[in-house]
Order: structure tokens, then C-alpha cells, then sequence
């Protein structure tokens, strides 16, 4: 069984024409082409990634289940909000969800700064439409760790769902990168014990060993890796290594880190990096490619990754 714990489904009245004028740069800046390439051909892409053809790409990938989620960009004053409201985004997430209850689970996305507003929204999509964990993306324009934002942390320990956190860079403006260190979860982690918490992305590269350390000292704090294509692809030796280091890391408190780490895919935002069936060959093929280059991984080690970790840390 393969368990994709991030994936997104996405619609064009999620976010603001804004917000995808400033993602068609960024896409167009980082995949060098043309931006009316962009907006013609990938973003449409995008505008069409429902349940039902995430479901189609599950299957050819192998993936027997995945967590969707949107975002919650609409505080941006850049782009500023949406045409749908951020419940609306939600319920609509939540409502495919439905069409494949035994394959999609939902998250609820929701920028803390709506303050009750949010704590409503989360109690509401987890008591009734099924939400089984809630989702930040700081990049929007917030640091985690602020008091202010304490009523959400404590309602999902009520609960008794996960936080998953964007801990990465991003490629279109204005986001903005710094808020994403995974440094600002520690102090949530600290004081709030009984909240699980995802590093989404495992911090990327960049802040991938501050997660480590975080998650040595956190018991409750776990990762996922979707977001690695990019330096599995173009560092492969690197990558297989840290790793490799990665899977051997104790923790000084709580389960090692082999036990905490789970497998995500991004979809469909990633896939011009690697789409998700290659991503999960390229994890199950670990033992064969670890050899390549004088590692060793066990097929425990990718059952554990790319399923019992979820299963057991999320009870999917």
C-alpha cells in the first residue's frame, strides 16, 4: 500500500486572478518558459486537478490513498481574497472527498490571522465535513508561533487532529520563504505537546537538518518529503545520503526519525520535477538505488516510509 500524505486539488476560483498572475511568473521564471505557456497550458492544468483526476493519477501511480488539501492565500494583500470564500474552498475540498471516501482524505486550509473565524471553520470542517487534520502555509505572511493564533492550536488538541505546516521555499512572489522556517513550529511544539505536527515538505533542502534537530527534541513533531523530487533528481547522490543519515538519526526524545517520516507528492505542483508515479518508483526502487551508490536501504525502511508511518502517526 503507498499513502500520499499531500496532494492538492485545486480550482481557479480558489484564488485570486491575482494570485495566479504572480504563480504563472513564478512558474514561468523557474521552468524557463514563456509565460504565455504558462498561462495557457500549465495553469489550466491546474484549474482542472479535481478529485477525479487526482484519482486517475493515484491509480496509474500505484497510491492507494492520499490527504487533499487547498490553501488559504486569501490575507495576502497582494493578491488579496478569492472568489470563493475560504469555507467555500474548504466544503468544496471536503465534497470530493466524498466521490472517493475509501481513497481521499480532507484537510481544512485556513491562515490562522481570521482568528475565531478560523477556530470555527476548523471545528466545523472536522465535526462535519470530515476534515481530518488542518493546514498552514505560512508563506502567505505569518510566523506560526504567534499567542494570537494559541485558540487554534489548543481546538485542534481538542480535536484531536493534526497540524501539517509548509516548511520550504517557494517559487512565486509575494510569498515569501522566511516565514516557512521550520524554526518557528519548535516553540508550537513546545507548548502544545499533545498537537501532532507535520513538517510538510521536511523542511526542503535548505532547513532539512533544523528539522532533524527539531524533531530529535519533539515527540509529537513528524515530516513528510513531497517537495524532495528536486533533489532526488538533481542531486541523486546527496540526496540518497542525507537520507540515509536521516533513517539512522535517533531522537533524544520519542521514536526515531525512521519512525516519523512519511511519503507526499505535492500533486499536481510538482510534477514538471517528476510526476508521481516516477516519485514513487524512485522511493520503492531505494534499496536498488541506495547500492548504486554504496547505501544500504531495506524494504522496511520504504514499507515504513510510504505507508506504516501514516497509518500509524495519522491513522489513515
Amino acid at each position: 500500500m503507498v499513502i500520499n500524505v499531500h496532494a492538492h486539488l485545486a480550482h481557479r476560483d480558489m484564488w485570486s486572478d491575482a494570485f495566479w498572475s504572480f504563480t504563472a511568473d513564478g512558474y514561468s521564471k523557474t521552468l524557463g518558459l514563456p509565460r504565455e505557456v504558462v498561462m495557457e497550458q500549465l495553469l489550466p492544468q491546474f484549474w482542472a486537478s479535481n478529485a477525479d483526476v487526482l484519482v486517475k493519477v493515484m491509480d496509474m501511480a500505484g497510491i492507494d490513498k492520499a490527504i487533499i488539501t487547498g490553501v488559504d492565500f486569501g490575507l495576502m494583500p497582494e493578491t488579496g481574497e478569492a472568489k470563493w470564500s475560504v469555507e467555500e474552498m474548504n466544503r468544496w475540498v471536503a465534497k470530493q472527498a466524498d466521490e472517493y471516501p475509501d481513497k481521499l482524505v480532507p484537510l481544512c486550509a485556513v491562515d490562522p490571522r481570521r482568528g475565531e473565524r478560523a477556530v470555527k471553520l476548523v471545528e466545523k470542517a472536522v465535526e462535519e465535513w470530515g476534515a481530518e487534520g488542518v493546514k498552514f502555509h505560512p508563506t502567505a505572511g505569518y510566523y506560526p508561533d504567534e499567542p494570537a493564533f494559541y485558540p487554534l492550536y489548543q481546538k485542534c488538541v481538542e480535536l484531536g487532529v493534526p497540524l501539517h505546516s509548509h516548511t520550504a521555499a517557494v517559487i512565486s512572489a509575494p510569498m515569501e520563504s522566511k516565514y516557512a522556517d521550520p524554526i518557528y513550529i519548535d516553540s508550537v511544539a513546545a507548548k502544545f505537546p499533545d498537537l501532532k505536527i507535520v513538517l510538510v515538505h521536511f523542511g526542503g533542502l535548505a532547513w532539512l537538518l533544523k528539522c532533524v534537530e527539531i524533531m530529535s527534541v519533539r515527540p509529537n513533531v513528524y515530516a513528510e518529503i513531497s517537495g524532495h523530487q528536486l533533489g532526488a533528481r538533481g542531486m541523486t547522490r546527496y540526496w540518497l545520503g542525507l537520507i540515509r543519515d536521516v533513517f539512522n538519526t535517533p531522537a533524544i526524545l520519542g521514536q526515531p526519525l525512521r519512525d516519523r517520516i512519511m511519503f507526499g507528492t505535492d500533486w499536481p505542483y510538482l510534477v514538471s520535477i517528476m510526476g508521481d508515479d516516477a516519485w514513487v518508483n524512485f522511493i520503492k526502487d531505494l534499496p536498488k538505488k541506495g547500492k548504486e551508490y554504496g547505501l544500504e536501504f531495506t524494504g522496511e525502511e520504504v514499507r515504513k516510509l510510504m505507508e506504516e508511518n501514516a497509518k500509524k502517526i495519522l491513522g489513515l
